[in-house]
C-alpha cells in the first residue's frame, strides 16, 4: 500500500525489538537457567522466539507469491515451542542466536514491496504487515512482560 506503512511497521519492530533486547543484554549468563516462567528459562525464551522467527521468515515469500502456509500447521503450539525450546543455547549464546533469528525475520520482510504494507479497505492489516507486527511486537511484548516480571522479583 506504501512506503511509510511499510517504514512505520520497521520503526515500530526496532523500538520493540531494542526494548526486549534491553532487558537481557547485561544480564549475567548464570542467570539464563533460571526460571522465568512455568518450566522456562531465560535461554528456553529466547530459544523459542527464536525458532519461530526462523520458522516464519520463508512466510513473506509464501505470502507474496500468493501461497501462505495454511495456520493449521502451526496449529500445535506447545510441539513446536516445546522443539525451539529443546534447541536452546547455553549463557549469552542464547542471546547471540536469538538476535541472529531476529535479524533473518527482519531481512526476510525487509525484501517485500511495499504494496504489501498498510491495511485493506475494511482497515485490516495486510497479511505481510500482521505477520511481522504479530510476531515481532505482539509475541515480544509477552515475553517481555514475563521476564520483566522475573526482574522485578
Amino acid at each position: 500500500m506504501s512506503a511509510a506503512a511499510r517504514a512505520l511497521a520497521f520503526a515500530d519492530v526496532e523500538g520493540a525489538y531494542v526494548g526486549f533486547r534491553d532487558l537481557l543484554v547485561m544480564l549475567p549468563a548464570e542467570n539464563y537457567p533460571q526460571t522465568v516462567v512455568g518450566t522456562w528459562d531465560v535461554a528456553s525464551i529466547l530459544a523459542h522466539m527464536a525458532g519461530w522467527y526462523r520458522e516464519l521468515a520463508p512466510e513473506f515469500q509464501r505470502i507474496v507469491a500468493g501461497n501462505p502456509t495454511s495456520p493449521g500447521l502451526w496449529a500445535d503450539f506447545d510441539t513446536w515451542n516445546a522443539r525451539f525450546a529443546a534447541a536452546k543455547k547455553p549463557g549469552a549464546d542464547a542471546l547471540d542466536d536469538f538476535d541472529m533469528a531476529f535479524h533473518e525475520f527482519y531481512a526476510a520482510a525487509k525484501e517485500t514491496r511495499d504494496e504489501h504494507w498498510g491495511t485493506d479497505e475494511d482497515g485490516t492489516p495486510l497479511p505481510v504487515e500482521a505477520l511481522f507486527r504479530d510476531l515481532a511486537i505482539g509475541h515480544t511484548a509477552e515475553h517481555r512482560a514475563e521476564i520483566e516480571a522475573w526482574l522485578s522479583r
